[in-house]
């Protein structure tokens, strides 16, 4: 049994297909603190830029819903 090669299957089920490639090109510095972060919380490095770029757009939309509603105020918390 141990000579057998064990069929398996796609990975951890998710609930998004992840089909799309993005490269980028990041300093030592960055990969390191991306690599930490990745690590510390036990997921990919791939995952913590999706959050990242998740909270971007959440906080975009956040600001321009701010700038299109009359008489919202930006405080210190809302940047």
């Amino acid at each position: 049994m141990a000579d057998e090669k064990i069929k398996r299957g796609p990975g951890r089920p998710t609930d998004k297909r992840k089909d799309t490639v993005l490269r980028l090109r990041i300093d030592a510095e960055t990969h390191k603190k991306l690599n930490r972060c990745a690590e510390k919380r036990q997921v990919s490095m791939s995952e913590i830029v999706r959050e990242a770029i998740n909270e971007i757009v959440r906080e975009a939309e956040a600001e321009s819903y701010d700038a299109k509603v009359p008489g919202v105020k930006k405080t210190q918390d809302n940047r």
